[in-house]
């Protein structure tokens, strides 16, 4: 029976204030113009992991990384000391950030106010949590600046399509087959990514789809091997944009570049439990001598930063003399995850 209100005995203010701190789902801290915290709502319990009683009475600065806290009391301080109730949303130049009690550190949209109870200068912080939201932000901004940067490249991976196809034809004829094959399949590959299509398929059928116009009549220039592994949509976009990525510049600098160089890609499960991982190592011989690159390239960013935070992934990338390696190490539990 739901409930109601007897309305001989309402509630009192304060418990009236409890229970909407209550039913509120963004985090409520309320502390004096020390910091000392003096309220903690449960949605703050939840977001932060700690329990009312663990905080009340500390100095909100516990809930933050140690290098802001420095620079949040000054702003405290300044901020308490104004005159008169005022409301501010923080941030505006630089990201708040929280610290779970698990030490995890999350970016938050946060909006401070400030009002005078019986003298007392009381400053309320109403928190939310944002990590979705910026990394998908951070996903999308990054997917731009590839796409740009891919654009670019097209015509060296074109060059090298040209090189490949010539050498290997015996006939104009056969030239003109195999050249426009192998650029149907690079056509086919950026549609896929441009057009942001999500959707599911197997690890082989990605790598063939972005390798398969690389590959010699001979079948020496391209090796696949592997178990059948099935990806996701999330998994299927970010390792589409690794795997170009590794072509393009197998392609331009690398063992794809030397008609007497050969890329083998090798997947295994390693691990049991939750702690299996799917490795693909991405080998590279025969090509150009190779050195380190003087600075880090978009690509290598790309792969490194991006993908390695979105899929929880480890990548190890050497610069060996006789090949470009690359080991990417990705949980299982990742491969078929949606975005």
């Amino acid at each position: 029976m739901p409930d109601t209100f007897d309305l001989a005995r309402p509630k009192s203010q304060a418990a009236l204030n409890a229970d909407i701190l209550t039913l509120v789902a963004d985090a409520i801290i309320c502390t004096d113009e020390e910091g000392c915290v003096l309220v903690f709502n449960p949605a703050a319990e939840q977001l932060f992991g700690y329990s009312a009683a663990e905080v009340i009475g500390q100095r909100v600065e516990m809930l933050l990384p140690e290098t802001d806290r420095l620079v949040h009391g000054h702003h405290v301080r300044t901020f308490a000391l104004m005159a008169g109730p005022a409301n501010r949303l923080m941030g505006r130049r630089r990201e708040v950030r929280g610290r779970r009690k698990n030490g995890e550190v999350f970016p938050s949209e946060a909006m401070v106010s400030r009002r005078t109870i019986d003298g007392t200068t009381i400053l309320t912080v109403v928190l939310r949590d944002v990590t979705e939201r910026k990394e998908l932000e951070y996903l999308r901004e990054a997917v731009g600046r590839e796409l740009d940067h891919r654009l670019k490249n097209v015509l060296s991976v074109v060059i090298s399509l040209v090189t490949i196809s010539a050498a290997d034809a015996g006939s104009v004829e056969e030239f003109q087959k195999s050249l426009t094959g192998r650029l149907n399949a690079l056509a086919a590959t950026q549609h896929s990514l441009l057009s942001g299509e999500r959707y599911s398929t197997s690890l082989g059928e990605l790598l063939l789809a972005e390798l398969e116009q690389y590959q010699t009549s001979a079948g020496a220039h391209v090796v696949i091997e592997g178990p059948p592994v099935r990806l996701g949509p999330k998994a299927s976009q970010l390792l589409a944009l690794v795997v170009h990525e590794l072509a393009t510049n197998a392609a331009k600098y690398g063992a794809l570049s030397d008609l007497g160089g050969c890329l083998t890609v090798m997947s295994a499960f390693e691990g049991e439990g939750e702690d299996e991982v799917l490795v693909i190592d991405w080998l590279e011989a025969g090509g150009p001598p190779v050195k380190p690159p003087m600075r880090q390239g978009f690509g290598s960013r790309l792969i490194k930063k991006v993908f390695a935070r979105a899929m929880r992934a480890d990548v190890v990338m050497e610069y060996r003399p006789e090949g470009m390696t690359c080991r990417i190490s990705v949980p299982r539990g990742m491969l078929e995850s949606d975005p």
